[in-house]
């Protein structure tokens, strides 16, 4: 990749990492505990001037509540709460994922019983 638009790749995943660390409330200190890294290194990645690893990507779109499609490129999913929920799913034991489908099967059926759009 050249080199002008590394720099500006990495200015917008910054950009994108700073508004999600905000808009959910989190200081830096907060989110570099989380990540296990210091907060001058979410500094960092915020303003562009550092390209963090793979697994510490992976790790902030989770912990962001975020796609990593977003991180890197912004791309919003179709179905935001559809995406978050499939993906706070895949992070629970299988009996977990088991309870809440059939939850979410019974408040889906209940909703159902209720007619059309309230």
């Amino acid at each position: 990749m050249e080199e002008q638009k590394k720099k500006q790749w990495l200015v917008q995943v910054g950009t994108r990492v700073w508004n999600c660390r905000t808009q959910r409330g989190l200081s830096r200190e907060k989110l570099a505990e989380r990540l296990d890294i210091t907060p001058q290194y979410v500094s960092d990645i915020e303003q562009g001037k550092k390209c963090m690893s793979m697994s510490i990507f992976v790790e902030m779109s989770q912990v962001l509540e975020v796609g990593m499609e977003f991180l890197a490129y912004g791309a919003l999913p179709a179905e935001p709460e559809a995406d978050r929920l499939c993906r706070h799913l895949r992070q629970t034991t299988p009996m977990d994922r088991e309870l809440a489908a059939r939850m979410l099967r019974l408040a889906l059926e209940a909703a159902e019983a209720m007619g059309p759009e309230r």
